[in-house]
């Protein structure tokens, strides 16, 4: 008796499998990602502390609403961990984590599993996302909310149960949205859509209107500090609107031109050039065309409308080059079904010859996955000008206060005006030193940054791994 296709172990739990696949890589990506690339600190990550440390003093200022559950969850990252380099990625890293299990729970509700497993394994192996989850700046925010609120707001049209939860979250997730630079784009697209869109306007009559209320009572009073902060200073609104001071068309066109899709052009920044290699990119013009043809359905409708948005502020404004991520996270997808679509058509009644038909594509899946973690841990370890924008300096710092022993009072850390703000910060959280900008402020040991060394003679240098000025703290006894 010939076995069917629908007999196999590997068929039968092949969706099972695929989820624990996903988790398994994800999970090692995460680890190696927190871990061990850079597993140092850029200047964009010591501001972002900064601003996290300053909440909860006496009085918030008013741009501290930028950007605002992030910093909170960053807070709360120091308090537990105190400063580190993990306790200012960390928020980073669990909002990325969150970010891929929602971007696999989205494209499952919007398409269907086979295709929620491969897109989700192609779009968080990139390096733009492997990026974004170790980068201890709120970059990953807008990726975040962006993904949770359309899965969220998904299941106000679709699901029967908890109907009021999922409208609650909804409005908590536009709210969020709101807090972050270019996030209420992707709220007036949605809102927009239910106005015209005839079979969501048809779906939001039928909603509870005591329910639709309440939430939306919820999500107002969660922008309370967003308003208070923009009456007192209304130049964030164009901060919030993603619009630089200054910009010149012409050169950001160009600039994230290169920054995306520019294979030939070298790195002159901390990003990974190019942000989608050509084999991502032909994915994506695979799944425009998809789009295009089926421009009538409210998903379509959004991530065009939400797409060409984003592309105009993004060369506006280059340094916004990561919030594409999640408009090509579902191109990506679509471009994965309009290849099986394909392939289905030409084998429409072989059930075998559809399942070979995974062969090139998992072959296809493999080489995208395998060439963003290379690319990843490739450049954030070797690239001399990708690494230039980054320090070691806190992890060096730290090792040397353990290796030395020392107790509270006992150790003056003398450093720059410049550096005297985030050294602060550790010390707020770190009881075994002080710190100062005065050279004169000696104790029985004493450390200074490269920056402030003294005119004495160091007992001990303590150096990095760098070519170029290597030397980045010096030991006085």
């Amino acid at each position: 008796m010939h076995k069917r296709v629908t007999d196999f172990f590997s068929y039968r739990w092949r969706y099972a499998l695929g989820y624990l696949f996903i988790v398994a890589v994800i999970g090692t990506m995460i680890t190696v990602a927190a871990f061990f690339v850079p597993h140092e600190l850029r200047q964009g990550e010591i501001t972002s502390a900064l601003a996290s440390g300053k909440l909860g003093t006496s009085a918030m200022s008013p741009d501290s609403v930028i950007d605002l559950p992030y910093h909170i969850l960053q807070k709360f990252s120091f308090i537990l961990l105190g400063v580190t380099t993990l306790s200012i990625k960390l928020p980073s890293i669990i909002l990325g984590a969150l970010t891929a299990i929602g971007i696999f729970l989205l494209i499952r509700t919007w398409f269907n599993p086979k295709v929620a497993i491969i897109a989700t394994l192609i779009t968080t192996m990139t390096s733009q996302f492997l990026f974004m989850l170790q980068d201890g700046t709120p970059l990953i925010m807008y990726s975040f909310i962006s993904v949770w609120l359309l899965f969220v707001a998904t299941h106000v049209t679709r699901r029967k149960y908890f109907g009021t939860l999922w409208k609650v979250l909804t409005t908590l997730a536009m709210a969020a949205s709101l807090y972050t630079p270019m996030g209420i784009y992707l709220v007036v697209v949605m809102l927009t859509t239910g106005l015209f869109h005839p079979h969501i306007r048809f779906i939001i009559r039928r909603l509870h209107r005591i329910k639709a209320l309440i939430a939306i009572i919820i999500g107002l009073v969660a922008l309370v500090p967003l308003v208070y902060a923009l009456i007192v200073e209304p130049t964030l609104i164009k901060v919030l609107l993603g619009i630089p001071p200054q910009f010149n068309i012409q050169a950001n066109a160009l600039q994230v031109l290169h920054d995306t899709v520019g294979f030939a052009t070298a790195t002159h920044s901390y990003l990974i050039r190019p942000l989608y290699p050509i084999g991502l990119a032909i994915l994506m013009l695979i799944g425009l065309y998809r789009i295009l043809t089926h421009r009538y359905t409210a998903r379509s409708y959004i991530t065009i409308t939400w797409g060409l948005i984003t592309v105009a502020l993004v060369i506006i404004n280059p340094a916004a080059v990561t919030n594409l991520y999640p408009v090509t996270a579902i191109l990506i997808s679509y471009g994965i079904i309009e290849m099986i679509r394909n392939w289905y058509h030409i084998f429409p009644t072989n059930p075998y010859a559809r399942v070979a038909g995974m062969l090139p594509i998992s072959v296809l899946v493999l080489a995208f996955v395998l060439f963003g973690i290379s690319s990843f841990i490739g450049s954030y370890h070797n690239d001399p000008v990708i690494m230039s924008y980054y320090s070691s300096d806190l992890r060096l710092f730290r090792a040397t206060l353990a290796a030395q022993h020392a107790q509270a009072s006992t150790t003056s850390v003398i450093v720059s005006n410049t550096e005297l703000p985030f050294y602060t910060l550790v010390n707020k959280y770190d009881k075994r030193f002080t710190v100062t900008a005065d050279p004169t402020a000696k104790k029985p040991l004493t450390i200074a940054t490269r920056s402030a060394k003294l005119a004495a003679v160091p007992t001990h240098i303590i150096v990095s791994q760098r070519q170029h000025n290597a030397d980045r703290f010096y030991l006085y006894e």
